[in-house]
């Protein structure tokens, strides 16, 4: 029942809407990522970036993967 979800009303909105949209707000949120970084680091606030919260400032990474994704 699971494999037939793209052939119901809501899976056909799901797979040519919703997830367009993801898309397109995905892609929107890199460039105001990319628009951001490069403001800090235009303003030299870049060369120190802050710690990822919940983790403190001195932690030790976490292992890559195989990959090398973490």
């Amino acid at each position: 029942m699971g494999d037939d979800f793209f052939r119901t009303r809501m899976g056909q909105k799901f797979f040519e809407s919703t997830i367009p949209r993801i898309a397109d707000e995905l892609a929107r949120l890199n460039r105001n990522l990319e628009a951001l970084v490069a403001l800090l680091e235009q303003r030299g606030e870049g060369s120190s970036p802050a710690a990822p919260r919940g983790h403190a400032p001195d932690a030790q990474p976490s292992a890559e993967t195989p990959d090398g994704s973490r």
